[in-house]
C-alpha cells in the first residue's frame, strides 16, 4: 500500500483517502524541500506544476493532479494507485492515526450519552484521542462514495 503526503490545500482529499484506509498525511505548511523530505517514502500529491523540477531533483515520488473538484481528484487517485474503493474506517479522519477497537466503557467520557447507550463498534485514535462509532453517518458516507464512484 502506498503512503501519501498531500499539499495543505488537498485536505478534503486527504480525509477521504483516510476513510478508504489509506495512510495520508497533510502538509501543514507551504511546500518546501525540508517539509517534503521529512516524509521520505511517501508519494507527494500536489496540484503545483511549478515545483516539478524540484521534485525530480529531490528524488521523491510525486503525482501532480488537476486542480479539479476533490471528487474528481479522488477518482483519479483510486484509479491511478488501484485503491480499493471501500470505506475501511480504520484511520483517524483528523490526524491519520490507526484506530484501535475499544469497548464502550473506554469511550464513555468521549461520546454523547445517547451514543454511549446505543452506539456500536467503537474505535479510538491513540494519537489524538478522538472516538469513533458506527452511527447514522455510515450509510451517508457509503452513499457519498457510491455517488463519487459513479462519476469516475
Amino acid at each position: 500500500m502506498k503512503r501519501f503526503l498531500l499539499e495543505a490545500d488537498l485536505h478534503r482529499l486527504a480525509y477521504w483517502l483516510r476513510l478508504l484506509g489509506q495512510d495520508a498525511l497533510l502538509l501543514k505548511t507551504a511546500i518546501s524541500k525540508v517539509e517534503v523530505l521529512k516524509h521520505q517514502g511517501r508519494v507527494f500529491i500536489t496540484t503545483s506544476r511549478k515545483l516539478e523540477q524540484h521534485f525530480k531533483a529531490w528524488g521523491i515520488e510525486y503525482l501532480i493532479i488537476p486542480k479539479d473538484e476533490w471528487e474528481v481528484q479522488l477518482c483519479l487517485l483510486i484509479k491511478y494507485f488501484q485503491i480499493e474503493p471501500v470505506l475501511k474506517l480504520n484511520r483517524c479522519y483528523h490526524c491519520n492515526g490507526e484506530l484501535l477497537a475499544v469497548n464502550r466503557e473506554e469511550v464513555n467520557d468521549r461520546v454523547p450519552p445517547m451514543v454511549y447507550l446505543y452506539g456500536r463498534d467503537f474505535t479510538l485514535c491513540p494519537q489524538c484521542g478522538k472516538a469513533y462509532w458506527k452511527g447514522s453517518h455510515h450509510p451517508k458516507l457509503r452513499r457519498a462514495l457510491r455517488k463519487i464512484l459513479a462519476s469516475c
